[in-house]
């Protein structure tokens, strides 16, 4: 973890092609490209339903929490408010 959450954030943005910061599905992967970089304990789960795919995140720790959230509000710039609740729809699910 040489890097600091900001230039990941940054430099995760600039590979995403056509990334979008009003997209929900281009926060999405931030966070989970986020996981993956810091070997997080979080994850995330898909679930195919009649509405369409649901994808649920499963938090393993407040830190974590934490950690994530910052990726979104980073990844959003700092003009517009968005959380983590907001991007994943409510579903999420805290297992600490």
């Amino acid at each position: 973890m040489s890097t600091s959450l900001k230039d990941f954030v940054q430099s995760t943005v600039k590979a995403i092609e056509h990334f979008d910061q009003n997209n929900i599905d281009c926060i999405k992967n931030v966070v989970r490209e986020a996981i993956n970089f810091y070997k997080l304990n979080s994850y995330e789960e898909v679930e195919e339903t009649n509405e369409g795919t649901r994808r649920y995140l499963y938090i393993h720790s407040m830190m974590e929490e934490n950690l994530l959230s910052k990726v979104v509000e980073l990844s959003v710039g700092t003009d517009r408010d968005l959380y983590l609740e907001e991007v994943y729809q409510s579903f999420v699910i805290r297992q600490y």
